[in-house]
């Protein structure tokens, strides 16, 4: 399989920084062009494209321009720190993306707000110190708004003990947020990764959102929750990696989840692989190794149903994205 490769454009002369071709060549999934179980088609998420393009390296900054809905690709060219956790809330048909040289945010945590949508996160790196770890210290938090792209992120984590008080999650997405894509980034090093859907059990008006593809993200260290603990929505989990966890999937009240062609590696031999509550739906297929849900019936939906994809071997995803995942300082090369 070719891989696609995006470079800093030449057409991009208004500043030092180089960054990532800020198109959506790569997109696949529910952030692109995908139908609901109705076959009603909706846009592909498009970001800042066609906007202005502003370079930020200070919070200030970042907030202005994260700010409001007009269209803009916002470029990380320097690297962006607080000592003390700052939050940031993002608007619409916004893209922000990293340079090559410089994309580190730390203790930088986004939120979204009632008018957020169309938004592109593309070649950032999300540290966070490990004494910022309350119940809702998440680096990413979306609630609200249609048509999410996180790409090429990296959420490097930091020490934890699994017997220790950390509450704090990698990224959130949930309530009413819909349709995202979550493609070729890596999450590292936490007690709790990843939660998708309504975060609690027993509200039933939040079923059938949200839609998620995961697709080549790399899962390493992860106590739980790497894939994720999903409720209520259709989870597309494809071509993923999970290595060093106690616990991957969980699958939560509602859930439609359909995986196919993951690697799970360390910590499967424990049997660690589903947290099973037996109040979703759960198929998988060619995943390695072979998964079948303990006590959740298997699932009738199929995300071919909403989009075109492509799907590659599970040993091929773990080579992938333990080369590719996550940010980088050269190139961005895209799975299928």
């Amino acid at each position: 399989m070719l891989l696609t490769v995006s470079t800093a454009p030449a057409s991009y002369t208004y500043g030092a920084a180089g960054f990532p071709n800020t198109g959506t060549n790569g997109l696949t999934g529910f952030a692109g062009n995908a139908k609901n179980e109705n076959g009603v088609s909706k846009a592909a998420t498009t970001g800042g494209r066609n906007g202005q393009v502003v370079y930020v390296s200070n919070l200030n900054d970042l907030r202005t321009h994260m700010a409001g809905s007009t269209a803009k690709i916002v470029v990380v060219e320097q690297n962006i720190s607080s000592s003390s956790l700052q939050k940031v809330e993002f608007g619409s048909n916004k893209t922000l993306v990293g340079s090559f040289d410089r994309h580190t945010l730390t203790n930088i945590h986004f939120r979204s707000t009632s008018g957020s949508s169309n938004v592109i996160f593309q070649n950032l790196t999300f540290n966070h110190s490990a004494n910022i770890n309350a119940n809702d210290d998440i680096q990413m938090y979306i609630t609200s708004g249609s048509n999410y792209w996180i790409d090429h992120v990296t959420f490097s984590g930091h020490n934890y003990s699994s017997g220790g008080s950390d509450l704090d999650k990698l990224l959130y997405i949930g309530d009413r947020a819909d349709y995202i894509t979550i493609s070729n980034s890596k999450f590292a090093n936490h007690k709790y990764g990843i939660i998708l859907g309504h975060p609690n059990d027993g509200n039933s008006s939040y079923n059938g959102v949200p839609h998620v593809t995961m697709s080549n993200n790399y899962f390493e260290n992860l106590y739980v929750r790497g894939p994720g603990l999903m409720r209520y929505g259709y989870f597309h989990i494809k071509n993923n990696y999970a290595n060093n966890f106690n616990q991957a999937i969980t699958i939560g009240e509602k859930a439609r989840i359909y995986s196919e062609n993951n690697y799970f590696g360390a910590g499967a031999e424990k049997g660690g692989i589903l947290d099973d509550k037996g109040r979703g739906e759960f198929t998988d297929t060619g995943s390695t190794p072979a998964l079948s849900s303990k006590v959740s019936p298997k699932t009738n939906w199929r995300p071919s149903s909403n989009y075109s994809y492509q799907v590659e071997s599970a040993s091929y995803a773990r080579e992938f994205v333990t080369k590719y995942a996550g940010s980088s300082n050269t190139t961005l090369v895209f799975g299928k």
